[in-house]
């Protein structure tokens, strides 16, 4: 343990505690944090310091900003009710929640502070049954004026790659602000509506004691530096860069051509919303809100307010009829920033709503359907072009086999990037800090199943590169291997041995599918 770790245990031991048990290893199956939350009462420069001595820091791999930012995220609690960011956010589930999840998390902490509203008496109002039942949580998106009747439900959006979905597209006719695309509706966060105070705004939804959600007494605000550190270790997660889909190259034919049918605007025309597979319009690369008609088929009969999308704040009644039924029930102008879709396969069920589906061919048949056909996103593509979209059953199978094998490979560089990180760490390290090493290892281990679960296709569909499939299942059993392992040579070796089956995987895919990647997928 080098001495100057040894030093700073000696002047910080509370502070060195928290943390080193912050960083304590996932829990085997990757389905469940293996951290607890806590009002630490670590100030972001504590995090800081003590971030300057975490092995991932010391060997480059990550900035001590965005290790500060992740403990965070993870951990702080805000002096609320226990909830921190990764409650709803966790990182071994693409930072997102959904019914399996919450099943298991019930099942093995059942009370883990996401269902706080179901202890607390105070707090019974902070969700609804629709949490469980359907992995919605409820948000007052359009003010905290009328909790009974003001209130709406959505899925929980992951947070990957951000830097790349943000920046606002005003062609749509939105405001500035909000300067920043978050949340389903793109106008999420308070004060400026950006990524950095979404946090504020969050704590202030989800976090509090009491739902008078008094500032100083239901909550602490984040402090302007704890701001800065999160939203940097936001920016960092996922991956950094946009692929080009015109270079891209796929070794299964019907893989392929989804590739084509997804960019050619006599077929799919998903390229001109989702260029390059993203979340940004063709004509803009900014991100655009659009009413596609999802609002027409909520998921669940708990209403507050139907969800009526961006710009329904400040607003004392209902300005829209948000699910066509004659009489203006909703807040909003019907409209809804668009994810990136390479992220979207491994993150269902797809849309706000959590009501289209549990696979994406599922969504990519959503374009098809009754609700996107009357909506105002469907008549922009109509006059674009001059004919509805209308693609055939084989169309949309194809272009789900072509996501289905971009998610892959983002999966598998991901598994490969921690993986990578691990071997870095015990090359540099041996067995100091091994629990981060071991938690890199099991991370990767996850991002291999979502791999996994995405290259099993329909069984009447010929299989999705079954040798790839099988060289995951190895690279595996190697991340298993390396776990037990008795000595830090022998994980060393196994770690080795996972990359290059990975790598062989990811080979079978085809070409110039070249993710950059974010340090931040190096955090838990």
């Amino acid at each position: 343990m080098p001495s100057s770790w040894s030093r700073l245990l000696g002047l910080l031991p509370a502070l060195a505690t928290a943390f080193i048990t912050s960083c304590a290893e996932p829990e085997p199956g990757g389905d469940a944090e293996g951290v607890q939350a806590v009002s630490s009462g670590l100030t972001a420069q504590d995090r800081l310091d003590l971030c300057a001595q975490d092995p991932r820091v010391i060997a480059g791999l990550v900035s001590a900003q965005v290790c500060a930012g992740a403990d965070i995220f993870f951990r702080e609690t805000f002096e609320g009710n226990g909830r921190a960011c990764a409650t709803c956010h966790p990182v071994a589930n693409n930072f997102t929640i959904d019914v399996p999840f919450i099943n298991a998390l019930a099942a093995s902490n059942p009370l883990d502070p996401l269902f706080v509203a179901e202890q607390d008496p105070a707090l019974a109002e902070l969700e609804t049954p629709d949490l469980r039942a359907l992995g919605l949580i409820r948000e007052n998106v359009d003010g905290f004026e009328d909790l009974p009747n003001k209130f709406v439900l959505r899925g929980v959006p992951h947070t990957l790659s951000m830097s790349l979905t943000i920046a606002p597209d005003l062609a749509d006719g939105s405001t500035n602000p909000p300067v920043h695309r978050t949340g389903w509706s793109g106008d999420g966060a308070p004060g400026d509506g950006s990524l950095r105070e979404f946090l504020t705004g969050a704590i202030n939804q989800h976090y509090p004691t009491d739902l008078g959600r008094q500032p100083g007494v239901a909550f602490r605000l984040p402090t302007s530096q704890e701001l800065d550190l999160t939203e940097a270790f936001q920016l960092s997660l996922g991956r950094t860069n946009e692929l080009n889909l015109q270079q891209v190259n796929l070794t299964d034919p019907d893989a392929n051509d989804g590739r084509l049918a997804f960019m050619d605007p006599a077929r799919g025309r998903c390229n001109v919303c989702h260029f390059n597979g993203g979340a940004n319009h063709q004509s803009t690369g900014l991100n655009r809100n659009l009413d596609t008609g999802t609002r027409l088929a909520p998921a669940t009969g708990t209403i507050g307010a139907f969800d009526g999308g961006f710009g329904g704040q400040n607003l004392a009644t209902p300005n829209i009829d948000a699910v066509g039924a004659g009489f203006l029930n909703g807040f909003g102008d019907g409209k809804f920033n668009t994810p990136p879709v390479i992220e979207a396969v491994d993150n269902p069920p797809f849309f706000h709503t959590n009501a289209f589906g549990n696979t994406i061919e599922a969504a990519v048949a959503f374009y098809t359907g009754p609700q996107f056909s009357v909506s105002p996103a469907a008549a922009e593509l109509t006059a674009q072009f001059g004919t509805p979209i209308a693609f055939p059953n084989d169309d949309i199978n194809k272009m789900g086999r072509f996501l289905r094998v971009l998610s892959a490979a983002f999966n598998l560089d991901i598994a490969k990037q921690r993986l990578q990180a691990a071997q870095t760490l015990v090359n540099q390290f041996n067995n100091t800090r091994a629990d981060i090493q071991l938690g890199l290892m099991d991370l990767a281990r996850v991002e291999i199943d979502d791999a996994l679960e995405v290259l099993a296709v329909d069984p009447s569909a010929n299989p999705l590169h079954p040798v790839a499939q099988t060289r995951l299942q190895e690279a595996k059993s190697e991340i298993a291997a390396g776990l037990a392992a008795t000595t830090w040579s022998q994980r060393q070796s196994r770690i080795s041995t996972a990359i290059s089956r990975v790598q062989s995987a990811r080979d079978h895919f085809g070409s110039n599918i070249n993710f950059q990647l974010g340090q931040g997928n190096l955090m838990y």
